[in-house]
C-alpha cells in the first residue's frame, strides 16, 4: 500500500515542479515580450521626438501707407493693390520652416520680392522716361516653446528677430538734363515676440494662427503681424491651408521712411518629415 501511495507523492512532485517550470517561462517569456515592447516602444518616441516642417506659401499682398525711399526725398503716400505689384512683379519667393524637438522649435519666415517698373515723364523736357527697381526681403528667425500641448490644442510661446532688407534704383533717362540714377539700400533688424495656436478637430481639419509684435525702437519704431488660417491634413506628411495675414512697420531714419502695411490671403502647403 505504501509502495503505490510512495509512486503517486512522486509523481505529484514531479507534476508541481513541472508546473511551476511552466509558469516560470511563461513568465520569462512574458517579461522578455513586455521589455521588448517598452524598447520599441521607447524607440519609437525617441525617433518621433523630432520633426521637421517646410512650407511654401504664396501671400497675395497690397501695399499701403507712406515712402521716402532716398534722403531728402520727399515722403510720397503709396496705395497699391496686388494686381498691381504682380504686374510688375519680377521674382518673389515666400518659405516657412520649422525644426522641432518635443516642446521646442526653431522656425523661419522668408519673405523676397523683386519688382521693377517703367514709364514716360510728364512732357518728357528734361527726362525721357524713369526705371525704377525695387526689392524687399523680410526674414523672420525664431525659437519657440509649447506651452500647451494636447491632443487637440497647442499654443507655442515665441521669440526671436525679424530682419529687414529695402533696396530701392531709380534711374532717369536724360532729354535737355544728363542722365540721373539715385540708389537706397536700408537694413534693420527688429526684436519680436509672439503666440502660435493650433487646433485639430477630428475630422482632419485644423486652424491655425500665429502673432508678432516687436521693433520697440530698437530697430523700427514698432511691427506687428497677424495670420490666421483653416487647414487641412491630408495625411501624416502633407496639409495645406488658405487664410489671411497682416503685417505692419513703421521705420524712419536719417530721411528714409517706411511706413507701411502689407495684407493679403495666404494659400500654402507644408511637408513635414
Amino acid at each position: 500500500m505504501k509502495a503505490p501511495g510512495h509512486t503517486t507523492g512522486i509523481h505529484s512532485h514531479r507534476d508541481t515542479c513541472r508546473t511551476i517550470a511552466v509558469v516560470l517561462c511563461v513568465g520569462l517569456l512574458t517579461t522578455m515580450t513586455t521589455n521588448r515592447s517598452m524598447a520599441e516602444e521607447v524607440e519609437q518616441s525617441s525617433s518621433g521626438d523630432w520633426s521637421f516642417n517646410i512650407s511654401p506659401y504664396v501671400w497675395a499682398a497690397s501695399l499701403e501707407g507712406s515712402v521716402a525711399p532716398f534722403p531728402r526725398a520727399p515722403t510720397a503716400d503709396v496705395d497699391v493693390s496686388f494686381k498691381d505689384i504682380f504686374q510688375n512683379l519680377d521674382i518673389a519667393g515666400m518659405l516657412y520652416a520649422e525644426a522641432r524637438y518635443r516642446r521646442f522649435a526653431a522656425y523661419t519666415d522668408l519673405i523676397y520680392t523683386s519688382i521693377s517698373a517703367d514709364a514716360d515723364t510728364p512732357f518728357g523736357v528734361l527726362f525721357d522716361d524713369i526705371d525704377a527697381e525695387n526689392e524687399i526681403f523680410i526674414g523672420t528667425f525664431g525659437g519657440s516653446y509649447r506651452a500647451i500641448d494636447t491632443e487637440h490644442a497647442s499654443l507655442a510661446l515665441l521669440a526671436g528677430a525679424r530682419v529687414w532688407s529695402v533696396d530701392t534704383e531709380v534711374k532717369l533717362d536724360g532729354n535737355l538734363l544728363p542722365d540721373q540714377k539715385f540708389k537706397s539700400d536700408e537694413s534693420w533688424v527688429d526684436p519680436v515676440i509672439g503666440l502660435h495656436g493650433l487646433y485639430r478637430f477630428d475630422n482632419d481639419i485644423f486652424i491655425t494662427s500665429f502673432s508678432h509684435v516687436g521693433g520697440f525702437g530698437v530697430g523700427s519704431h514698432l511691427t506687428w503681424d497677424t495670420f490666421g488660417a483653416l487647414g487641412y491634413q491630408f495625411n501624416d506628411s502633407i496639409s495645406a491651408v488658405a487664410g489671411y495675414r497682416h503685417l505692419e512697420v513703421d521705420y524712419k531714419h536719417d530721411g528714409f521712411v517706411f511706413d507701411v502695411e502689407l495684407s493679403g490671403p495666404v494659400i500654402g502647403m507644408t511637408i513635414r518629415f
